[in-house]
């Protein structure tokens, strides 16, 4: 069994604009209404570059209910949003969409964003980010 963790999505904090990509390089993008945030694209690219290193994290939460359950089903995207205050916290931390269907995943992907320490920003900064959890047989 192969373990995976994809990263998709686009643009980010900054008023920056980029296309779409599915790969782990993909970037993170701003929530709705946050366009002229004030953060610098350099603060966006860390951010980014943050959520990515840090992404592979996430797999454990589908590693440890695939183990309980050994549901080879378990798979999907969960898009994760968040708001990276100026001193760097994750706060508001929660699931804004997701296929997985699995809750213990989703609250464990909270918890386990909230606890990152984002780079320091020029302003709070609305994040949002998806992933792909599950496994290759």
């Amino acid at each position: 069994m192969r373990w995976i963790v994809l990263a998709l999505v686009v643009g980010g904090c900054a008023e920056n604009e980029k296309k779409p990509e599915t790969t782990v390089e993909g970037q993170g993008q701003t929530m709705e209404g946050a366009s002229g945030s004030g953060v610098t694209s350099e603060q966006n690219d860390a951010i980014d570059t943050l959520f990515r290193r840090k992404a592979q994290e996430l797999q454990s939460c589908w590693q440890d209910e695939y183990e309980r359950s050994h549901n080879r089903n378990l798979q999907g995207d969960v898009t994760v949003g968040l708001t990276v205050t100026r001193s760097g916290k994750a706060t508001g931390v929660r699931i804004l969409k997701s296929s997985m269907g699995s809750p213990a995943v989703e609250e464990c992907i909270t918890k386990t964003v909230a606890g990152w320490a984002f780079p320091e920003v020029s302003a709070d900064c609305p994040y949002m980010r998806t992933v792909h959890l599950g496994a290759q047989f």
